[in-house]
């Protein structure tokens, strides 16, 4: 789904115009949220523990690249930073309920009894 804004911000003529181009961005920004939800759900199948789903080297790279990429595009990094610190924790912790609901291999049992 492609975002269609239908005018720069320079070309608005009023707050309302402005707002709606905003929630239209929002509205995307929540779509791809959902998305990386996706790939961040799928992810759990190659995990075998708390630790490889917590991956605090990973995490601390996500959180400091982003921030890098908000500053070159002239936001402030910090910001950006704890956004992707809370996003990044609060996918950890449904990594974990997964981890935990999934199936484990030794509780498998052969239904032919051997």
């Amino acid at each position: 789904m492609a975002l269609s804004l239908t005018k720069s911000p320079a070309e608005c003529n009023c707050k309302e115009e402005i707002r709606q181009q905003i929630d239209a961005i929002d509205k995307e920004i929540i779509s791809l949220f959902a998305k990386r939800f996706e790939y961040v759900s799928e992810i759990v199948k190659f995990k075998n523990d708390v630790e490889s789903v917590v991956a605090q080297e990973r995490k601390d790279q996500v959180i400091k690249e982003r921030g890098e990429w908000a500053e070159k595009h002239g936001l402030d990094k910090n910001t950006f930073e704890q956004i992707y610190r809370f996003l990044v924790d609060h996918n950890i912790g449904k990594e974990l309920e997964i981890l935990e609901n999934r199936p484990h291999p030794d509780s498998y049992r052969d239904p032919k009894g051997a």
